[in-house]
C-alpha cells in the first residue's frame, strides 16, 4: 500500500486535470457513456482495430474494444481522443488534423481541446511516472471519477488491514465535499491514503497540498510528491455511520484561497 494516495492537480478553466492515482479503471467507471470511437494519438497500430485514410490516424471503434484498451495494463502510452463518427474524421481540414498531430506530441492542444469537428468528450494523455492528464468536456464527469477512485483506495486500505475480513460498505461521498477537494486541488492536492489511521471506528485520511505544484514535470517518485506539501485537514470515513466528512485547516490555506462552507 505505498503508493495509496491520490493526487490532483485541477485547472477549472481548462477542464483539465493532472492526476496520479486515478487509474483507467476508474476513469471508465467514473463515465457514462464509454465513447464508441477513439483516435490513438500515439499511431498504436498495434492496438487498433481500424483506420481512418483521410486523417491517417489509427483509431479503435466500439465501446467494448475501447473498454479492453483502455484497461490494458500492459499498454503504456495511451494518448487518445473520442469522436462520433468516421464521416466527423473524413471531412476535417488539415489544420484541424495538424492540431490533433500537435496535441499528440505536446500533449496539451493549441486551442480549444473540444471539436466542434469531432465532437470529442474527453482527452485521455498516460504521463510519465504514471501521472495522467484528462481533459473533460463536462467538468462534473471528473466529480463521479474522483469519487469512485477515492472509494476504490478506501477498499484497499480496509482489505490490506485485515484477513478474511468482510468488503466495506462505502456510501457516495457528499457534492459538496467533492467540491471542496476539487477546488483545493488547483493548488495540487494530495490524499494520502497511505498515511491514514482509524480511531474509532473511523478512517481518518492526511489531505496535503503542495507547496510548489509547478514542479511536478520534475516528479518521478512519491516521495517527490510528498516532500514539500503541507497538511491543511483531513478526510474521514465513519464506519458504523457510513459517513464521510472533511476538516480543512483554514489558517494552512494560501493567502489567495477563498474558503466558502
Amino acid at each position: 500500500m505505498r503508493d495509496n494516495f491520490i493526487y490532483i492537480d485541477a485547472n477549472l478553466v481548462r477542464n483539465m486535470t493532472i492526476t496520479r492515482g486515478i487509474d483507467s479503471a476508474d476513469f471508465i467507471n467514473g463515465i457514462n457513456p464509454v465513447p464508441s470511437n477513439i483516435i490513438l494519438l500515439n499511431d498504436d497500430r498495434d492496438n487498433a482495430n481500424s483506420y481512418n485514410a483521410h486523417t491517417r490516424f489509427s483509431t479503435i471503434t466500439g465501446s467494448s474494444a475501447v473498454r479492453d484498451y483502455l484497461l490494458d495494463k500492459q499498454i503504456i502510452d495511451k494518448k487518445i481522443i473520442d469522436f462520433r463518427s468516421n464521416d466527423d474524421l473524413n471531412v476535417m481540414l488539415d489544420s484541424e488534423i495538424a492540431n490533433l498531430l500537435y496535441l499528440g506530441h505536446m500533449t496539451y492542444p493549441i486551442a480549444n481541446p473540444f471539436s466542434s469537428k469531432i465532437r470529442n468528450n474527453y482527452i485521455y494523455i498516460a504521463l510519465k511516472s504514471n501521472f495522467l492528464k484528462l481533459f473533460y468536456r463536462n467538468f462534473s464527469t471528473f466529480d463521479n471519477v474522483l469519487a469512485i477512485s477515492i472509494k476504490r483506495h478506501l477498499r484497499e486500505i480496509h482489505s490490506g488491514r485485515r484477513m478474511f475480513v468482510k468488503p466495506l460498505v462505502i456510501k457516495n461521498i457528499d457534492d459538496k465535499i467533492l467540491q471542496l477537494m476539487i477546488r483545493l486541488s488547483s493548488e495540487g492536492l494530495v490524499i494520502a491514503f497511505d498515511r491514514s489511521t482509524e480511531q474509532k471506528r473511523q478512517y481518518i485520511i492526511p489531505l496535503l497540498m503542495e507547496k510548489y505544484p509547478e514542479k511536478q514535470s520534475t516528479w518521478y517518485t512519491k516521495h517527490d510528491i510528498y516532500q514539500n506539501a503541507i497538511s491543511v485537514g483531513t478526510l474521514s470515513y465513519l464506519i458504523y455511520e457510513q459517513q464521510w466528512r472533511i476538516n480543512i485547516n483554514e489558517d494552512k490555506l494560501p493567502n489567495n484561497f477563498i474558503f466558502e462552507d
